[in-house]
């Protein structure tokens, strides 16, 4: 047999390997660029810029050469642009009404013979001079502070102020111009929409970009994702979530992927009370401790009074009420139903992801995470109401039911999870402690008198009244879709 020998150096050995932890490096770094769909250079020995990954790199000296700036500062720079445009044009037209025998004579007299008390063209020139110093400050310079717009609108309110005081708004017998007020008045509130942009919009929109996507020092010894993740829990901003895909599950991927718990926590709903609290983790004792509080608050409005009737028919009441604890105006529904309180508060326990099938007021409902055998976490997306003048909304909410002084009850909170981050095309709706009571009528073991207390905020901007008119009417016609369920359940039960 022939015998290899191989004969190699130490010093051979030694750039083998560092050219495998150089090529391993480069690898480690094409892979985190392909990640954000960007190709990231590799970092020069000698270098000390700090790289910002993903679409939205932010714009200032101490980063990269490479960096653009930023859509949200774009968009305040244009901001100021049309500030100039809108001031300018407002200005020609305010001009041509003055009243002069041509249009070139009107001009001349606000430009050439400019009068402070008379023309309106230093309006113009101010809202030139606040662009001209926010784009060089914020486009050229870029820079990361308030100071300079703060600047540019005490002194643009400074002068519009001065302004209103002595300008002749009817002077040489003419009548008054309209647009002389409307220009003063769109100057002055153009300033502080672009004050307002900066200091809520942009600064805090480039931090958070800044505090996620930064990077220091790469070493043999670093993590191929930087920071993205310590100690195995992964912080997702809310703005975020548009930079990620999602692949469409697989065709045996069904609903009832979000019913099932994690390996380490599988428990049933029979589980034993010492054993479901060894496997509960800190976040369930939070979601129980919400619960007993939650809980709490529902007997309270059991017992509040003052309810005052916003809608009755054939024995089903609307009332609804002003809560002091909770700062809330509370809604009410109270109805009698032919089916006994436990056999109604089972199925609604149980049942909740079937819930769509016969209530039309839900598109959705599913259970994200079961806590214990008496609270779980669902996810639900309520229907449009009053007439689509308030549009779908998802809400996130904690459930737990029990027996209380010879009372069922559900008890309803807001709750969150990071796993079902709000959705593009629903408002995220919050409930505040609410929840069913399934009450015995005397002397009747089968029927059932059901108390829905509502607390619910709907976000956006919604006139009181259109949310009176909407939500009053979900709690009908849920009354409605919940008397014909009843109806199959018994229908089931006698078949």
């Amino acid at each position: 047999m022939p015998i290899m020998s191989i004969n190699a150096s130490t010093s051979d050995m030694r750039d083998v390997s560092s050219s495998r932890q150089d090529k391993a490096r480069q690898a480690g770094t094409a892979l985190y660029g392909s990640i954000h769909n960007q190709a990231v250079e590799p970092r020069m020995e000698n270098e000390s810029y700090t790289y910002v990954y993903g679409p939205e790199r932010i714009s200032t000296h101490r980063y990269s050469p490479c960096s653009t700036v930023s859509s949200v500062r774009r968009t305040f720079c244009l901001i100021a642009l049309f500030d100039l445009c809108f001031c300018f044009i407002l200005w020609v037209i305010y001009t041509q009404l003055t009243g002069s025998e041509t249009v070139w004579e009107a001009f001349e007299q606000q430009v050439a013979n400019y009068q402070f008390q008379t023309s309106l063209f230093d309006t113009v020139m101010v809202a030139a001079l606040r662009f001209i110093l926010i784009e060089l400050g914020y486009a050229l310079f870029r820079l990361n502070h308030w100071w300079l717009i703060a600047i540019s609108t005490s002194l643009t309110c400074i002068f519009l102020i001065t302004k209103v005081f002595l300008f002749e708004f009817s002077h040489d017998g003419k009548a008054e111009n309209p647009l002389s007020y409307i220009l003063l008045l769109t100057s002055f509130i153009l300033t502080w929409i672009e004050t307002w942009f900066l200091d809520f919009k942009v600064l805090p929109t480039e931090k958070k970009i800044l505090l996620r996507g930064t990077h220091g020092e790469a070493n043999e010894r670093s993590g191929l994702l930087g920071r993205a993740e310590e100690g195995g829990n992964r912080v997702v901003h809310d703005d975020d979530k548009d930079r990620y895909y999602s692949p469409a599950g697989s065709d045996d991927e069904g609903e009832d992927r979000y019913r099932s718990l994690p390996p380490s926590r599988s428990h049933s709903r029979k589980a034993s009370q010492s054993s479901v609290n060894s496997l509960l983790g800190s976040q369930d004792h939070e979601y129980l401790k919400i619960a007993n509080e939650t809980m709490d608050m529902l007997f309270e409005l059991v017992r509040e009074g003052g309810w005052i009737t916003e809608r009755e028919s054939q024995g089903d009441m609307v009332q609804s009420a002003y809560i002091k604890k909770l700062k809330r105006k509370i809604f009410k529904l109270e109805c009698t139903l032919d089916i006994s309180p436990h056999e109604l508060w089972k199925d609604t326990i149980d049942n909740v992801n079937d819930s769509p099938s016969w209530n039309p007021t839900l598109l959705e409902s599913k259970t994200l995470l079961v806590v214990d055998e008496k609270t779980d976490i669902s996810y639900n997306i309520a229907a449009e109401a009053a007439g689509g003048l308030v549009s779908a909304r998802d809400f996130i909410n904690l459930r737990h039911w029990g027996e209380r002084d010879q009372t069922f009850f559900i008890a309803v909170n807001k709750a969150t999870f990071p796993d079902m981050p709000p959705q593009k095309k629903y408002v995220r709706g919050e409930s505040g402690p609410c929840g069913l009571v399934f009450n015995r009528v005397t002397g009747q073991p089968n029927r059932c008198k059901l108390q829905w207390f509502l607390n619910t905020n709907l976000k956006g901007w919604i006139p009181q009244a259109v949310i009176d008119q909407g939500l009053t009417g979900v709690l009908m016609d849920y009354c409605k879709y919940l008397r014909q369920h009843i109806q199959e359940i018994k229908g089931r039960s006698f078949s």
